[in-house]
């Protein structure tokens, strides 16, 4: 994608080419999310889980003391529902993503037959 046109969802196609035994090629593509996206949407949800463990602990704790323990289960199911947004913001992001995963499809696909070289969908 030209700079003009990405965005923070902007997908990034991976190819690789393999030989073939019969002197042709074979070339794989992979589509995803750019790598610091992926790291990030990863990190958030290893915090949440740790946190929601550490806060169903801190829940299991505190009730077999007999202590009150709405806080910390406010924050155990609080922590679900983060994990639900960032659930559905990355598929959200995903569809945002679509139109320029088709438009990089179709680049390649292009380039391909361009230079002679037969594809499969």
């Amino acid at each position: 994608m030209p700079k003009a046109k990405q965005h923070y969802w902007s997908p990034q196609l991976h190819l690789e080419i393999n030989q073939n035994e019969n002197k042709g090629s074979i070339i794989y593509g992979l589509f995803g999310p750019n790598p610091t996206v992926w790291t990030m949407f990863m990190f958030f949800h290893f915090i949440v889980a740790g946190l929601f463990i550490g806060c169903g602990i801190w829940t299991y704790v505190n009730w077999s003391l007999g202590n009150s323990y709405a806080l910390q289960l406010f924050f155990a199911l609080f922590m679900i529902v983060i994990w639900l947004a960032l659930y559905f913001g990355g598929r959200l992001g995903k569809k945002t993503g679509m139109t320029q995963m088709h438009e990089l499809h179709h680049f390649m696909r292009d380039t391909l037959r361009t230079n002679g070289i037969h594809t499969e969908d």
